[in-house]
Order: C-alpha cells, then sequence, then structure tokens
C-alpha cells in the first residue's frame, strides 16, 4: 500500500513540474511574440519641416526612422508609393534603412476653375468620384458646352476634388456666350497679376496662339485689356486663326515706338570674395555635374570667365547702340547665394525689366524664373543645360542646349548614313549610359538603310578595358565601321582613341565622338586629325570667318587681349556673351519684350552657331542647334553639318493596296536556302 502511495506522490510531482516547464515556455513565447510584434510595428510618421526646391518641384526631406516603411512614410505625406520612387531614383525606396534622406512630392491640391467675377450667379459644384460632365449638363439640364465654356480647363478631364462653377441663368449664359464668344474665340479681361502662361494653360492653348490672335501684346499685356483666346476645334487638336493671319502669313511685326527698355545681367563675378575663400566652381558646366575645381586652380579663374562675358556682352551693346537701341542695363553680382539672389528678385519686382539675361546656377536660374513667369518677363539662361528648367517655364529661354537635345542631334545625323555598320559604345557612368539609351532608342526607330534598302546592322558595347583588349574582333575589315562614343571619361577614351589609331591602316573606321573631347590635353592632335575623328558639339568657333575676326579686333582694341580659352561646348565666355547680347538685344530691338514667338526671325553676325529655338512642350525655348565639326588629316577642322535636335516624325504608313506588276517587272524566283 505505501510503495503505491509514494508512486502516486512521485507522479503528482513529475506533473507539476512539467505543468511548471510549460508554464514557464508559454510566457517566453508569449514575451518574445509580444517583443516581435513591437519590433515590426511601423513607427509613427511625423512631417519633416524641412524643405527643398528641385527643377521648380517643392519636396519635403525626410529622415527615416527605424520602423517605418514606404506605405507608412506614403500615408504621412498623402502621396502614392509611386510618387516618392520617381522622386528618388537613386534610392533602394522599397529597402527603407534607418538614417536615409529621401525627398517627398508636396501633395498636389485639389484643382479649382478660375473663380468668376460675380460668383453669385453661379453654382460651385465639387466634382465626386464617377462624375462625368455628361452626368453633371444631364443633372444641372444645361449643355456640355456651357461647362466648358466656363470652365475651358476640364476640356483635359475632371477630377474628384475640383470645382466647376455652373451658371444658374441658362437665359443669360446663353446671351453671355453668343455676345463674347464666337464659333473660334473666347474672350477674357486681363486682371491685376495676369500672365500669358497662366492665362494659356487655363484655356489649355499656345502662348504664340494667343499672341497671334492678339497682336498688340507684343507691345506688352497689361490690367483690363480684352483678348481674344483661340478655341481648340473638335477633333482636330488645333486652334482656330484669324483671317488676318491667314491672308498675311506672317505673325511677327516689327515695333513702330522707340523707347529706352530696361535691361537686367545677373552673373557671378564674386567681386566681393578673395580667392581663398572661394571654394565653388566657377565654369556652370562643372556647377550642372556637381564637381568643383581645386583651389589652386580657382585663383586664377575667379571671376575673370563672367568677367569675359560681360565683356562680349558690352561689345554687342556698342554696336546696337550705334544702330539706335536704346537701354538702360542693370548688372548685379549673384556670386553663388541664393540669399543675394532673392534680394536682387525683390528690386527687379519693382524695376520689372523688360530682359533678363542671367543667373548662370540652376537654384538662381528657378528663383528668377519665377519672377520672370509671374511678371511676363522673358529670362535668357545662358550657361544652364537642364531642359527640366525650361519645361516648366515659358518665360526662359536656354542658349544651351541639353544632353538629351544632343542624343536625338546625333540620331538624326547618323539616320542619313547610307553604309557600313555602326558600333556604338557607351561610358559606364550614368549620363554616358543615359544619353546613349536615348539615342539608341531613337536610332532603331529611325535606322538608316544602304542603297539596296536593307538596314544597316547595329551593336552595342561599353567602354572598358575588355572591349579596348579586343577591339579588333569588334571592327569589320570589309566595311566602314562606324563608332559612335558616348563618353566624358579623359582616361577611357584617350586609351580607346590610341588604340585605334594604331589600327587604321587594318580597319575602315570612322569615329564620332563628343563635344567635351575637344577641350582635352592628354590625347595627342595627331590622333585627331589622322582618324579624321567627327566631334557633335553645340559651338564652333570659324577663326577664319570675318565675323570672328571682327570681334578678335574690337576685343584688342577696348579690353587688350583675345578671349582663346575654349570651353567643353565649344565656346568662350566673350564670345558667348557677345552672341547673346547681339541676339536678344536686336529681339528686343525689333519685337518690343514680347519677342519670343519671333526668335527665329532675328537675323545678326553671330560668332558660335546659328541659333534656332523650339519650343519644349508648353514651357519656354530651348536652343536646339548642333554642328558636327571634323578634324582633317592636313591639320585643319572643318564643320561638315548643321544638325537639329528636333526628333523627326514618321509619316504614317499609307494603307496597302496590292499591286500586280506586270510581267516584265517581276522579281526573280527566290533562291532556295540550303
Amino acid at each position: 500500500m505505501s510503495f503505491f502511495t509514494t508512486f502516486e506522490t512521485d507522479e503528482k510531482k513529475f506533473r507539476l513540474k512539467k505543468l511548471f516547464y510549460f508554464y514557464v515556455l508559454a510566457q517566453l513565447l508569449l514575451a518574445l511574440s509580444i517583443s516581435a510584434i513591437a519590433q515590426f510595428q511601423p513607427t509613427e510618421v511625423v512631417r519633416s519641416q524641412e524643405r527643398t526646391i528641385v527643377d521648380g518641384k517643392i519636396f519635403y526631406i525626410h529622415t527615416v526612422q527605424k520602423g517605418q516603411t514606404l506605405y507608412s512614410i506614403s500615408k504621412a505625406y498623402e502621396v502614392t508609393q509611386d510618387e516618392i520612387k520617381l522622386a528618388n531614383p537613386q534610392v533602394d525606396v522599397i529597402n527603407l534603412r534607418e538614417g536615409l534622406a529621401i525627398k517627398i512630392p508636396m501633395a498636389k491640391p485639389a484643382e479649382v476653375a478660375i473663380y468668376p467675377q460675380n460668383r453669385e450667379d453661379y453654382i460651385a459644384h465639387d466634382v465626386r468620384r464617377g462624375q462625368t460632365i455628361y452626368s453633371l449638363a444631364r443633372k444641372y439640364r444645361i449643355d456640355e458646352e456651357v461647362i466648358y465654356s466656363h470652365n475651358p480647363w476640364a476640356r483635359e478631364g475632371i477630377k474628384p476634388g475640383q470645382t466647376l462653377w455652373i451658371p444658374k441663368d441658362k437665359q443669360a449664359m446663353d446671351k453671355k456666350d453668343v455676345a463674347d464668344n464666337d464659333d473660334l474665340f473666347y474672350t477674357y479681361t486681363v486682371k491685376e497679376r495676369d500672365t500669358l502662361y497662366a492665362i494659356s494653360r487655363t484655356y489649355g492653348v499656345e502662348v504664340a496662339d494667343i499672341i497671334s490672335a492678339n497682336p498688340a501684346l507684343r507691345n506688352g499685356m497689361r490690367s483690363g485689356m480684352v483678348l481674344r483666346i483661340p478655341k481648340i476645334l473638335p477633333g482636330t487638336g488645333l486652334t482656330a486663326e484669324t483671317d488676318t493671319l491667314i491672308v498675311s502669313g506672317a505673325p511677327c511685326t516689327p515695333v513702330e515706338e522707340d523707347r529706352v527698355y530696361n535691361v537686367a545681367l545677373m552673373l557671378p563675378f564674386f567681386a566681393k570674395i578673395q580667392a581663398e575663400e572661394l571654394e565653388l566652381p566657377v565654369d556652370s558646366t562643372l556647377a550642372e555635374d556637381e564637381t568643383f575645381l581645386a583651389l589652386n586652380r580657382q585663383k586664377s579663374f575667379i571671376g575673370k570667365s563672367f568677367a569675359e562675358f560681360y565683356e562680349g556682352f558690352l561689345l554687342a551693346l556698342d554696336s546696337l547702340k550705334k544702330a539706335g537701341l536704346s537701354v538702360n542695363l542693370s548688372v548685379y553680382d549673384t556670386e553663388r547665394d541664393t540669399v543675394i539672389v532673392k534680394n536682387i528678385v525683390r528690386e527687379l519686382s519693382v524695376t520689372n525689366p523688360d530682359l533678363i539675361v542671367g543667373p548662370v546656377y540652376t537654384e538662381d536660374v528657378n528663383i528668377t524664373g519665377r519672377l520672370a513667369r509671374y511678371n511676363n518677363i522673358q529670362l535668357v539662361s545662358p550657361l544652364s543645360t537642364r531642359s527640366s528648367l525650361v519645361q516648366e517655364n515659358s518665360s526662359i529661354i536656354q542658349v544651351i542646349p541639353s544632353r538629351e537635345a544632343e542624343s536625338y542631334a546625333l540620331g538624326n545625323y547618323i539616320s542619313q548614313v547610307k553604309q557600313g555598320r555602326i558600333v556604338l559604345i557607351r561610358g559606364t557612368d550614368n549620363v554616358s549610359m543615359r544619353n546613349s539609351w536615348i539615342f539608341k532608342k531613337y536610332l532603331t526607330e529611325n535606322m538608316p538603310r544602304d542603297e539596296s534598302g536593307m538596314l544597316l546592322s547595329l551593336v552595342d558595347y561599353r567602354l572598358n578595358d575588355s572591349l579596348i583588349n579586343v577591339i579588333g574582333k569588334v571592327l569589320s575589315k570589309e566595311e566602314e565601321n562606324l563608332i559612335v562614343v558616348f563618353s566624358d571619361n579623359e582616361a577611357d577614351v584617350s586609351r580607346l582613341v590610341t588604340r585605334l589609331f594604331t589600327m587604321t591602316s587594318m580597319y575602315p573606321v570612322k569615329l564620332i565622338g563628343m563635344p567635351s573631347w575637344q577641350s582635352w590635353k592628354s590625347i595627342d592632335l595627331n590622333y585627331y586629325h589622322s582618324l579624321q575623328l567627327n566631334l557633335i558639339t553645340p559651338f564652333y568657333i570659324d577663326w577664319t570667318s570675318k565675323q570672328v575676326r571682327r570681334f578678335l579686333a574690337l576685343s584688342r582694341a577696348r579690353y587688350g587681349y583675345e578671349p582663346y580659352e575654349i570651353r567643353p561646348l565649344g565656346y568662350s565666355f566673350g564670345m558667348l556673351g557677345y552672341d547673346i547680347g547681339l541676339h536678344f538685344l536686336s529681339a528686343l530691338r525689333i519685337y518690343g519684350k514680347n519677342f519670343l514667338p519671333c526668335i527665329n526671325n532675328v537675323g545678326g553676325d553671330q560668332l558660335l552657331t546659328g541659333y534656332q529655338y523650339q519650343q519644349i512642350g508648353q514651357g519656354g525655348y530651348m536652343n536646339g542647334s548642333f554642328s558636327m565639326i571634323r578634324y582633317n588629316k592636313d591639320f585643319t577642322v572643318e564643320r561638315i553639318a548643321v544638325l537639329s535636335s528636333q526628333p523627326v516624325v514618321k509619316p504614317a504608313e499609307p494603307a496597302f493596296t496590292p499591286v500586280i506588276p506586270s510581267e516584265e517587272h517581276l522579281p526573280p524566283l527566290p533562291v532556295p536556302v540550303q
């Protein structure tokens, strides 16, 4: 009996121990699960107060905290995850790490129509999800065109949160519509602080179309003016034209009044800064690439480049003054300080100049460009190469083409080739890869053909030591090798050019390079001339032309020296200043302050290139002219072609109609392939 009692007691103790272990294990697992949940629980996202402006757009700068996710950040800032990804293309926003700073685009406010003057005569309808213009027209028992006539922006589509203005009195509205609008035009009364750009965006038409329909705008826009706004013809996407324009065929009419024009010149002279204090790039091309010169090299450059630009600008101004132009020129030293630029802009908002030349750096152009757009002032950006500045501001004119435009111009040139094989060699840096991709995509859509109608071949390689070592296996001995190199890396290109120079006796080669090659010092010029190197460049100086010789004589007589240093894009600062001054001051003298639609009608003895400006979307204008230059074997350099960066639009394929040829024109039977 005692044996069984002892056994039962031991069994109970064992069970109690077992239950105790299970209890401890359960508590441990519960604590771990709570810890894991707490660890992966997204941390609350607080909106950052730090903001920045990039290419005219406002972004928050958000520093990622531990536990924050892309989803939680997007919800806090009321933007989509895709918008954050687009704003940070170089960042892996999917796998966010603590301490990473990312740009968050500012959420767009709900779009509304311009308030009508007599708001009491309208119903303000807030668009809801699922509503369309057709359903609203049925709801308010009016015609769709009535809604469009009072809300022109709605033709591009409506979204929830937007406000539509619906007239209450249908009869009064119909009478007003007949009185103010004919079949081709709306009418609009200019209000204070209106700009042509804002009006054009409201009605969905080009600024040039409004100016063409209102010739008086060439003398400036004033509050109270009644403008005729061309309607977009249904089904065509084209605006109406006036009879007078159709008859005359010349929308650009020179102004007849003689007046004094106010011009502002904004350049970074760094006049108040000592050489030892300056640690900023002095060349805009360096500034655009965000690279810097060593301090000991800067000492010889401080202010010099932009002083040369200013001297060239003054030579052009003197020439035009003799031709009757009257100008009050105000010169500002912007340094590279946005505070200084903002103070200058405040002053310009009071003086309201007719033309602004400068500033140089991207952030400064953005600041001044907002004033130019607001006050309808043409701003000439002399050194920026970023097309995004022009796309978003119809008042900016960019003199130096973008790198994307360079790719299109080179594509237009190669597409005219009739023989050979195309060898594309691209650098490994981001800029070279991007521009070569644009070039390749555009070229494949416009691929050249030989005399028999066969497409030429295109091969693609990356520029590295492996390629240079086996370049002989890449080239053909039977047909010409048209080698197009997208790279601004002097060391890599030097090795490639040296290798090709040693192989010219075995392989027929035609080498095409980038603008920066013409300023390099480490490559023997004999190689360029022996290979008959072709370079695409936005600017080219013909030292034998009479215009260049005259400019050099004027520079010697006035300043005691000749500008000789050539920048990577083919210009000297003195000649660029002269060209910009001559071109845009001439436009001001001939067509007045609203000369932009007529900019390509301005002639002149330019030194660097034949400028050809193209409108970028609904924004401003950018120079799209390039030159193809060749290094000849007799050690001369000449321009062999003038190129346009305007992309070629292929005509639509005609409808296929089978044609049965006569027997004498039948092609031979195909030979069977073994």
